[in-house]
């Protein structure tokens, strides 16, 4: 490629990745889909063209974005998108497995994030690692003065201050797994957003993705469930909510996951093997995900299909 077609080429994708982020920044509902498609240009940059020149291709994204949306917006335009999207190209041409990019892209995604929110809570004074109380109780307050002007009768607003007030104290106990599972969620969509975008558009493709149906985690994970209930025991001799405990809490969440999710192939391949309607599937996992009890019981699934490899049995799908 030439250097006249290279920088054309990398021009082009530069102003559609700023196009595609400011549609889905000013258009109302139909912007989440735009922002789904906003990496997919900063792949095809970092496939086609090489480190260097992808970076200094996201720079002057982020310098369109600033000039028109201000500092915040470039930031957010830098971390949320151009980095994933640029990593994962770059990954894309340095592994073969599709598998392998997705781990690296998860940890991209994950620095990226870890590095916006470090900025967010400097920005608005908010760290949500560590929520004061005083503003835990001042979210709670503007959240209930807008339930008391709709109407809502005093005993059930007490309940649902009540349940507000836990939740509220929960989460930044286990925001750690919070923001790895969605950048995990993120760099999955990017990544399958951006195959088709290239399966369409480009003679370059990216790896397919293994089928859900044969998702399977190694062994080890279990060790990790192991690790983190030994964490959690260590840490019941001192207070509430100590280091063992917020480190054996989020690792056991993200080790469910995990689970859950191996179980939720299992179904969806043994659903496939019965030809279920895809409606019927999507309702019956719909179900796993909202039914506490019905996704305690997949975990479990989850943890002996790990173990003894129930899909073995009748045929791995291909």
């Amino acid at each position: 490629m030439t250097y006249t077609r290279s920088l054309v080429e990398s021009s082009l994708l530069v102003g559609l990745a700023v196009i595609l982020f400011l549609a889905s920044h000013f258009l109302p509902v139909i912007g989440v889909a735009f922002s789904f498609l906003c990496p997919a240009p900063l792949v095809i940059l970092g496939l086609r063209h090489d480190l260097g020149k992808s970076i200094v291709g996201l720079v002057a994204a982020s310098i369109l974005v600033m000039m028109i949306l201000g500092p915040v917006g470039s930031i957010f335009f830098t971390l949320g998108f151009g980095f994933l999207g640029v990593g994962l190209g770059f990954l894309a041409r340095k592994f073969e497995a599709a598998v392998d990019i997705m781990l690296y892209g998860i940890l991209i995604s994950l620095g990226s994030k870890l590095l916006l929110m470090v900025i967010a809570s400097k920005l608005t004074g908010i760290n949500p690692f560590s929520l004061e109380p005083a503003e835990i109780k001042t979210v709670i307050d503007r959240v209930f003065s807008f339930y008391s002007s709709s109407g809502m009768s005093g005993s059930n607003l007490e309940e649902v201050k009540e349940q507000l007030t836990q939740t509220l104290k929960l989460i930044p106990l286990i925001f750690p797994a919070i923001l790895t599972m969605a950048s995990a969620v993120d760099c999955y969509l990017s990544y399958a957003v951006s195959r088709i975008v290239l399966k369409r558009t480009s003679s370059i493709v990216l790896p397919a993705l293994p089928a859900f149906t044969n998702w399977r985690f190694p062994k080890s994970i279990f060790w990790a469930l192991i690790v983190s209930i030994v964490l959690t025991m260590a840490g019941m001799s001192g207070e509430e909510w100590n280091i063992w405990i917020k480190t054996g809490t989020n690792l056991r969440l993200l080790v469910n996951v995990l689970f859950l999710l191996q179980g939720m192939s299992l179904c969806w391949f043994f659903m496939t093997k019965k030809s279920l309607n895809i409606i019927v599937k999507v309702i019956i996992i719909s179900l796993i995900l909202f039914i506490p009890i019905i996704s305690q019981v997949i975990i479990l699934l989850g943890i002996i299909d790990m173990w003894f490899d129930l899909r073995s049995r009748k045929g791995r799908f291909r």
